[in-house]
């Protein structure tokens, strides 16, 4: 996906080519995970009409995203709260939102396992989340901004990094981040009771260049040029668990 910038008239533009896909969201209660100092996501949900409550593990963001907020509240939808909170142990109960927002996240957590398990608790059967992965294999990490270092193994990636003096904004080494192959995010997901449903970046690529050329930009992003995989996954509802669970094998 292109960059937003600060816009919040983008993001929403996003939001609304998402429910497009998942469905209306005004009046449905959002969880923007991982907001950031400057909750712009929070805004373009709301705008859209939805109840979002907003998590921000950095105590200095969250404070921040607070301020922001009440300063300029939202004119459309509801903030239902900020709340510091750890992605692996959400605050909320069980099945209590429709859609979750996380962007830029999944890298940075201790357990990429253990957070999906802990969104797909909150997320009610049928709902949806988006979700960004950082493709193991982009040419250009986009942590560090270094071309080649991901085709390294991690322990020599950092002594590199180190050597030439490339710092990650976020303070990790790279060998504490988790980044995917396409089909790595997918197994994933399975393994956590999640469905990878629209891959929007292959979408979009299909959209712009026909099926045959938009496969070709497809196996070159997903090798090497995108930097990340944008994704719109779902928990199955009962019935629909059911259903796969029965399925004979090989059948589709």
């Amino acid at each position: 996906m292109a960059s937003l910038g600060d816009s919040v008239e983008r993001r929403v533009a996003f939001v609304t080519r998402v429910e497009a896909l998942v469905g209306p969201l005004t009046g449905r209660r959002v969880l923007d995970l991982g907001c950031g100092r400057h909750a712009l996501w929070t805004r373009a949900y709301t705008a859209r009409g939805a109840d979002v409550v907003a998590i921000e593990l950095d105590p200095a963001r969250c404070a921040e995203a607070v301020g922001r907020l009440a300063a300029a509240p939202p004119s459309a939808g509801r903030v239902l709260g900020v709340v510091r909170g750890d992605g692996e142990r959400l605050p909320l109960p069980a099945e209590s939102v429709a859609f979750v927002h996380c962007a830029q996240v999944l890298e940075h957590v201790g357990s990429p396992a253990a957070f999906l398990r802990e969104l797909c608790r909150v997320l009610r059967p049928g709902g949806h989340a988006y979700l960004t992965a950082i493709n193991r294999h982009a040419l250009r990490d986009p942590h560090f901004g270094v071309v080649g270092v991901n085709y390294l193994p991690r322990r020599v990636a950092d002594r590199v990094l180190d050597l030439i003096g490339a710092v990650n904004p976020e303070g990790q080494p790279l060998s504490a981040m988790h980044y995917f192959s396409r089909a790595g995010f997918r197994r994933l997901c399975d393994t956590v009771g999640l469905e990878a449903v629209v891959d929007l970046k292959r979408e979009e690529r299909l959209a712009r260049h026909g099926r045959l050329a938009g496969r070709l930009a497809d196996l070159w992003g997903s090798a090497v040029r995108s930097a990340a995989f944008h994704m719109i996954v779902r928990r199955p509802a009962p019935d629909a668990v059911r259903a796969r669970v029965a399925r004979p094998p090989g059948s589709r």
